[in-house]
């Protein structure tokens, strides 16, 4: 009885350990994504001022103009393809994991 209480307190410090690994990497990639999506912003953002100071944008107001680009932003694939961040991290350890076993 005591060895198999042994083995099961290894395998709950196995278990606490993945679960803190978890954790700290959800952070890391939430951290990443907020990161990305805050520059991708401010690129944008950046870009279409530029593109109204010019004179290529429409006849609105700076700020009307901005956005109703910052709008189509929002809805655009380069705004959806951010949530690789978290998939493609996960995607690797799954199959890190299948190969390993």
């Amino acid at each position: 009885m005591r060895q198999g209480l042994y083995i099961w307190r290894q395998g709950g410090l196995a278990m606490i350990r993945v679960v803190m690994a978890t954790v700290i990497l959800f952070a890391i990639l939430v951290a990443v994504y907020l990161a990305l999506d805050y520059y991708m912003r401010w690129a944008r953002r950046r870009e279409l001022e530029t593109e109204h100071a010019e004179g290529t944008g429409s006849a609105l107001t700076r700020e009307d103009y901005v956005d109703r680009g910052m709008a189509d932003y929002r809805r655009s694939w380069e705004k959806k393809l951010l949530i690789g961040v978290f998939a493609i991290p996960l995607i690797v350890i799954v199959l890190l994991a299948f190969l390993a076993s």
